[in-house]
């Protein structure tokens, strides 16, 4: 395993010292900071796997740091634990209302450090496992979609190039002859022009099923910010999972200018759109609800892309509205859900495209999911 890095924030050299030695000798590599500037520095050039902060610091002190910490997407995610010599009540509310997974109190023990320490990094690489392990099977359905859909195309192709070998034998038969019998030889040229068609018709349509796979695949397994265009990226991902809802009654709209284009990451939205269009499959329109509409809408507003997404399923229940993003949660556990779908479309929005996502909805009305993020990702 990689050496975890811890980094440790306190204005008092001997606080440093005592806690390097603590941590060193479990092999942790421990990066000390004197400041909030400092660490701030530190945390967003070479993100820690941890941070234990002190609070009482001059200028800046820890609780202004963990807010800032939590704000940027880039070191939002990394756990923090404040060690201070302050114990009241008040001070750990406000230190867990801004972020922070636990509270160590000073004086500390040795043994009590190290095993708060240690539960979170490992419920740190749990939740990163997990966020992985989901992704993955993500990613499974679209090859495993892919892979029957494009077995329609190839199918008809093999069948119609089949046919076409067999008149063309034909035709080279009835030419072989003194004689051509005008009548006879027209639906065989007919056949041909048919299958010949049809043959390039469904390669055409395998050809760019390619296509929107690998765009999709690529986008899903890279985080690097490029310019795409918002239309063909979510005609995209309807078309890789257009063999699961084709045996359904459920019509897919979308409503997006043509050459709209923003510079973000493209993975992390057809990911979102891919859980919300799978979620509306098996929550919105199933237990006798098998046909309805679902309408994605994308659009410029100031500087931001406002994407609407919206259902007209069976709607979520007023006490699971307020849970719908909350890791863990779901009502489908009993067949196979992992209740990670929305909190990692959640986190997506938040964290990596640095935006605002919220959802709506009435039990029996549907479901309205609301996303705002910047057009132009720094």
């Amino acid at each position: 395993m990689k050496q975890e890095t811890i980094l440790l924030v306190d204005d008092l050299a001997d606080n440093l010292r005592v806690l390097i030695g603590i941590l060193s000798e479990q092999d942790y590599k421990v990066r000390p900071a004197r400041n909030g500037p400092q660490a701030l520095l530190m945390a967003r050039t070479s993100p820690p796997n941890l941070i234990l902060l002190d609070i009482m610091m001059p200028g800046m002190d820890g609780y202004e740091v963990c807010q800032q910490l939590k704000a940027d997407p880039q070191t939002h995610n990394i756990p923090i634990i404040f060690i201070s010599a302050l114990n009241e009540v008040l001070d750990k509310v406000k230190a867990f209302s801004l972020g922070a997974v636990d509270y160590i109190t000073k004086p500390f023990q040795a043994e009590e450090v190290l095993a708060r320490v240690e539960t979170h990094l490992k419920l740190h690489r749990l939740h990163h496992e997990l966020v992985q392990s989901e992704k993955m099977a993500s990613l499974g359905r679209l090859v495993a979609g892919f892979a029957h859909e494009l077995n329609t195309p190839l199918g008809v192709a093999i069948g119609s190039a089949s046919l076409l070998k067999r008149e063309a034998n034909k035709f080279n038969q009835f030419m072989e002859q003194d004689e051509v019998d005008e009548d006879e030889l027209l639906p065989i040229l007919d056949t041909i022009d048919k299958s010949s068609d049809l043959t390039l018709s469904n390669l055409e349509r395998a050809a760019n099923l390619v296509t929107s796979f690998k765009r999709t695949a690529v986008d899903q397994t890279s985080d690097k910010v490029r310019t795409f265009e918002v239309k063909q990226l979510i005609q995209d991902t309807i078309n890789t999972l257009h063999s699961r809802f084709k045996k359904t009654e459920i019509e897919i709209s979308m409503d997006c200018p043509n050459d709209f284009k923003v510079k973000s990451l493209p993975g992390a939205l057809e990911q979102i759109l891919t859980n919300l269009l799978m979620n509306s499959l098996i929550h919105g329109f199933n237990e006798g609800k098998n046909a309805g509409a679902i309408n994605i809408k994308a659009q410029r507003d100031g500087n931001n892309l406002h994407v609407e997404y919206s259902d007209n399923g069976k709607g979520i229940a007023p006490e699971n509205l307020e849970k719908i993003f909350e890791p863990f949660f779901t009502t489908h556990r009993a067949h196979g859900g992992s209740g990670l779908g929305m909190y990692i479309c959640y986190n997506l929005i938040t964290t990596q495209l640095q935006g605002t996502m919220t959802c709506e909805s009435q039990l029996g009305e549907g479901v309205v999911f609301k996303m705002d993020y910047p057009i132009i990702l720094t």
